[in-house]
């Protein structure tokens, strides 16, 4: 009897034994920020955050947390300070949840579909320091959430190793997630010497916070919208170009800025109350009721007198002839160069078009499409960049500037403007597109020798869709022009609406940051620079045709390079005496193969943190 017995009981012990293997369980672990992982996404992850920086440099992870089989309830987080050859504390960090935005109709064939990552619910905000509600949030089984956890290194922080700890908390869950930062011994200015101008339409706070443009006549709520945005703006080293709402008033070149100085006056001397301190705009458009020569005239004399003139410029006409006709552009110039020789007239559009129109001469600031700079194909096919060079050496300045045409206009826009007919690996800041392409830009100007970016609008959803939470479709596309969301305290929490981030605004701030690295290089060793960005970035459109691993390896190499000829002397054009400590590859979130937890670790986590490596890693 007890012989036919055993059999059935050892085989039911051994199914039950093999489901267990074979249970999911939760797990909590990093993975670099350069890719976007929907809820029902697997990335591959790794069981220790490692991020790589400067000091005053913005980094971030992503913390991937899976409901396995069972799924969490009521999940929080919360971080230690990292400790290292100093102290980082705690309060450098924000915790943000990622929020989805569901893709009805892809921007294009290359793009993303359903919950795609974007706007950032953070845990206490960074601009008024409210609680919001990122947590508590429950992860359903077969699904994943994931935080963004964003990092400001201070400035002035020694080079080194720091670490410490994200804990995961949930109902009958506890995870500790090791954190690794490796500080390099240079350091970034507040304000990037990569100029940004990223417009910001006067009506959409309004319309958006208060139900109307101008805020039902409550001046100080409206100021303050405008302000907290381009606060946010600046801690992620992009710059509005347009903060004030109303135009300056006056005429005969009497002109009232009172107003304006009140408003915009704090973000250009950088003393607004910015994380990145002293953090300034690096650029501002003229903005006046009445644009005649003796108000330019007063508007230089003011901007010179604030210290401000060199940021300034006149946005003379978008995309002509969509923006204005090619024949306007002049009787603007005249407007503009009549009352003043310092401020630089802007135009969107070709050295080409400029030329053919008669008009080169008279515009100072050209700033191309980016598919008209090295085209795959019609007009602009090869590489148009020696003209912009030739532009420069001409006493113009130009920057660059991404569009519609990154996914297809689809017939909104018209003319040369509407369409590439090869949409892929194009710079581009939509939604569904690759966390690549939205970091790109700033790594395509400087390959191709362009010192500023300009982007059309932030928060053009605002006023287009009923809903930005739930809708941000237009120019057949996913969040053209919006990187914000309305932070309503009905959304979020809290008691103050502010502006939400969004995935893509990180992207842009990376993307910048990576720039400064360039740029601080190219003082030491331009031919290096020059090879390590066209390396990266052969074409326009390369984005697509390389790795997160590649980009994050790329901006390695380029960290030790500074470091290697800056080591031992005095902190000159960002750089910070000492030599860079070898470290893994990949850094910028967490290494591409990373190993167990160090015996400095061990002490600061226990045998928890010793037990969870093993078991990721045996697993």
């Amino acid at each position: 009897m007890r012989s036919a017995f055993l059999p059935p009981l050892l085989a039911t012990t051994a199914i039950f034994l093999a489901a267990t293997a074979h249970a999911s369980a939760p797990e909590v672990s990093a993975l670099h920020p350069l890719v976007k992982v929907r809820p029902t996404d697997d990335p591959a992850t790794e069981p220790v955050a490692r991020m790589a920086g400067a000091s005053n440099e913005m980094e971030g992870f992503q913390a991937v947390i899976r409901g396995g089989d069972t799924g969490l309830r009521g999940v929080t987080a919360q971080v230690t300070d990292l400790e290292g050859p100093s102290k980082i504390d705690a309060s450098q960090f924000v915790l943000y949840r990622q929020e989805y935005m569901e893709i009805r109709n892809r921007s294009d064939a290359n793009a993303m579909d359903g919950r795609v990552p974007d706007a950032l619910i953070p845990d206490v905000d960074p601009l008024v320091g409210e609680k919001r509600n990122a947590f508590p949030f429950d992860v359903p089984p077969g699904e994943n959430r994931v935080l963004w956890v964003d990092l400001h290194i201070p400035p002035g922080t020694p080079p080194g190793i720091y670490e410490g700890v994200l804990q995961v908390e949930a109902e009958g869950f506890a995870e500790a997630l090791p954190i690794e930062v490796e500080v390099f011994p240079f350091e970034l200015p507040s304000t990037p010497t990569y100029t940004t101008a990223f417009g910001f339409g006067w009506s959409a706070t309004g319309i958006a916070h208060c139900g109307d443009a101008w805020c039902n006549g409550d001046d100080a709520l409206y100021d303050q919208l405008r302000q907290l945005y381009a606060i946010s703006a600046l801690d992620n080293r992009v710059s509005l170009s347009s903060v004030a709402g109303p135009g300056v008033p006056g005429s005969g070149g009497n002109l009232d800025f009172s107003r304006f100085d009140r408003v915009v006056g704090p973000l250009l001397d950088g003393t607004a109350p910015t994380r990145l301190q002293d953090a300034r705009l690096t650029s501002v458009q003229t903005w006046m009721r009445e644009r005649s020569p003796e108000n330019y005239a007063a508007w230089e004399a003011h901007f010179r007198e604030r210290g401000w003139l060199e940021r300034t410029f006149d946005y003379t006409c978008d995309e002509p002839p969509l923006g204005c006709g090619f024949h306007e552009i002049a009787e603007r110039q005249q407007n503009v160069h009549g009352g003043s020789s310092e401020i630089p007239s802007l135009v969107t559009t070709s050295v080409q078009r400029l030329k053919e129109h008669g008009l080169y001469e008279s515009t100072d600031l050209i700033v191309p499409v980016v598919n008209f700079v090295h085209g795959k194909s019609g007009d602009y096919a090869g590489d148009q960049s020696g003209l912009y060079a030739q532009a420069r050496k001409d006493g113009k300045t130009t920057w660059i500037y991404s569009s519609c045409m990154s996914h297809g206009c689809g017939g909104t826009v018209g003319g040369e403007y509407e369409v590439d007919h090869d949409l892929s690996g194009w710079p581009s800041l939509v939604i569904d597109h690759t966390a690549l392409r939205n970091r790109a830009m700033p790594w395509v100007a400087y390959r191709f020798g362009f010192t500023g970016e300009l982007y059309w609008e932030t928060v053009w959803a605002y006023t287009t869709q009923g809903n930005p939470w739930v809708s941000q479709w237009d120019f057949t596309g996913n969040g053209d022009g919006t990187l914000f969301y309305p932070g309503w305290v009905s959304r979020i929490g809290g008691q103050t609406d502010i502006p939400i981030e969004s995935l893509r605004l990180k992207h842009v701030r990376d993307g910048v940051e990576d720039y400064e690295y360039l740029a601080i290089l190219e003082r030491m060793d331009p031919e290096a620079a020059r090879e390590l960005a066209g390396a990266l970035f052969p074409n326009a459109w390369s984005a697509d045709e390389i790795t997160p691993e590649q980009l994050l390896e790329t901006r390695r190499e380029i960290a030790k390079r500074i470091a290697g000829l800056g080591g031992g002397r005095a902190p000159i054009a960002g750089i910070r005496a000492g030599g860079v400590q070898a470290g893994p590859l990949g850094e910028g979130g967490c290494n591409a193969a990373a190993g167990p937890v160090t015996p400095s670790f061990a002490w600061l986590l226990g045998p928890l943190a010793l037990t969870l490596t093993r078991r990721r890693r045996d697993g």
